[in-house]
């Protein structure tokens, strides 16, 4: 099973479509991050403005490179990546969309609240499926196996579920850069091309996870 070469024919439209994904957000994010709104604010500037105006109980984290950026709901802190500091379409849109995450929590999104639900299960279950799912091959036991699909199906729901956050959290963020006014409507597309190229990269992770599903559901039947 180590060198069966139908693999690759599962795993070659996923690794194409992850590649023009970060290729393009790379890009787009480049692009946009030279262009400075009129108002000249920061995203670190844009994030806490948004804090407060919506009366988020969060705190704001500066750290790490360019598109590290994530809400973490656990802490309730919204990380900031070192070029929040900077003031640009790229860097505002990224954080708006940051706080998407956060009005997704403080509005009790359900989708947002079954999926760091599923954090911890699909953690420790990503991790067991795989074992089984290797140790049912090699062995022959196929009930082993199955029971490592389902565990490792999870990965997939959660790539799932991530998709339409993710598209959520952008509107959220939209609604925010208009209604703090932080970037004019004329540079709107920009921000909206660093957002949609983001939200590429959860499509392009969803397809990963779905065809290994199925290449490894394929192997089990097949040894059926």
């Amino acid at each position: 099973m180590f060198y069966d070469y139908s693999y690759f024919i599962f795993f070659a439209p996923a690794f194409i479509l992850a590649i023009v994904a970060q290729i393009w957000i790379s890009a787009s994010y480049a692009k946009n991050s030279k262009i400075v709104p009129n108002n000249r604010i920061t995203g670190e500037e844009a994030g806490r403005k948004i804090m407060e105006g919506e009366g988020y109980p969060v705190d704001i984290n500066i750290q790490g490179q360019s598109l590290s950026d994530h809400f973490d709901p656990r802490s309730d802190t919204v990380n900031l990546s070192t070029s929040s500091k900077n003031s640009s379409v790229a860097d505002i849109a990224v954080t708006a969309h940051e706080f998407g995450h956060v009005d997704q929590k403080f509005s009790n999104s359900i989708l947002f609240n079954i999926r760091n639900g599923l954090v911890p299960v699909v953690n420790i279950g990503s991790r067991i499926g795989y074992i089984l799912m290797i140790l049912g091959l090699m062995l022959n036991f196929l009930q082993l196996a199955e029971i490592g699909l389902i565990l490792f199906s999870g990965i997939t729901l959660f790539a799932l579920l991530t998709v339409p956050i993710e598209i959520d959290a952008t509107k959220r963020g939209l609604s925010f850069i208009k209604k703090y006014d932080l970037i004019e409507e004329d540079k709107m597309s920009n921000a909206k091309s660093v957002l949609n190229a983001a939200a590429m990269t959860y499509v392009a992770s969803l397809l990963t996870s779905l065809l290994n599903l199925l290449y490894f559901a394929s192997r089990i039947k097949r040894r059926g």
